[in-house]
């Protein structure tokens, strides 16, 4: 995996609002997770991916996550026991080890899967290939990654009388940065929209395309937890600079996909200040989003 860490910032509570149950029920059926009885989740963290498909899975179901940094080896299994207590101990293991040289067996899973993981890679294929290896013949191969750029294209309350020079100004802001961060070999935040033909590629069968129907809307009065979840994970990101507001990480990203230092330091100041005019408008009651977003789930079956 890359060199950088996956911080703990972005496993906030936001995190647990991004599925909606219903359409989960569907997904297991298309996929016929009930014939599965053993799943291995790659760059599990601290298995909130693994947890959600656990339910549907043939019991007594064998689960193993991998990940690379041992601070989510170590938790994820009280936050699994947490969860299903019933589940017999020996049935659940967590190791420690990288998406590209996984340390499990050849053809010894069912479901092989994956959440928002390939798209911090230098070399995405690599851990498809991997993937694929410890996959059993006719198992399914199930990746959920994201197209990121539709973060900053869609609109909202406060983004839609502004200027268009301003948003396309934006836009190269971000694009910039994600060239930048494709140069750097930190992976690609729209590689969902590869996926499909990365699939293709490595030979799976009965390909399936499909999105999460789940956006993250905000609205007043900003009730319930998955709203206050938002809104307080913006907050704390902006406030301690983490996340998506860590100015020298952005910068340095920005300057490598060739943008110029003078346009960064002018265009970071007026996102701060429309991320200012957000949090007041949320404070006065009059900000709102429909907050669409793009998580593609692709699936496929080893030959």
């Amino acid at each position: 995996m890359s060199d950088q860490p996956h911080s703990a910032e972005w496993f906030g509570e936001q995190r647990d609002f991004w599925w909606n149950r219903d359409f989960l029920d569907l997904m297991a059926v298309r996929w016929r997770l009930h014939e599965a009885g053993s799943l291995a989740d790659i760059g599990c963290g601290l298995g909130h991916w693994l947890r959600l498909l656990y339910p549907y899975l043939r019991p007594p179901a064998r689960l193993v996550g991998v990940d690379r940094e041992p601070r989510w080896v170590a938790e994820a299994p009280e936050k699994f026991r947490h969860a299903f207590p019933h589940v017999a101990p020996e049935l659940i293991s967590f190791h420690q080890g990288d998406a590209t040289k996984l340390p499990l067996a050849d053809d010894s899973f069912d479901v092989v899967t994956c959440q928002t993981v390939l798209m911090h890679l230098a070399q995405p294929l690599d851990a498809l290939r991997e993937m694929l290896r410890i996959l059993r013949p006719s198992g399914l191969l199930v990746c959920v990654e994201p197209n990121n750029f539709w973060n900053y294209v869609g609109f909202t309350s406060l983004t839609e009388d502004e200027s268009v020079e301003i948003l396309v100004r934006r836009f190269e802001f971000w694009l910039r940065q994600h060239r930048g961060r494709l140069a750097a070999g930190r992976g690609n935040h729209s590689l969902g929209d590869l996926l499909p033909g990365y699939f293709a590629r490595l030979g799976l069968r009965d390909i399936a395309v499909h999105q999460n129907d789940r956006p993250a809307p905000l609205f007043p009065p900003y009730a319930g937890p998955a709203q206050q979840a938002l809104v307080e994970q913006e907050r704390q990101w902006k406030n301690s600079a983490t996340g998506p507001w860590n100015r020298d990480d952005l910068r340095e990203l920005f300057l490598r996909g060739g943008g110029d230092a003078a346009v960064f330091e002018n265009v970071f100041a007026d996102i701060v200040e429309k991320s200012r005019r957000e949090q007041g408008a949320v404070t006065d009651g009059n900000f709102h989003a429909a907050g669409g977003s793009i998580n593609y789930l692709v699936s496929g079956r080893k030959p």
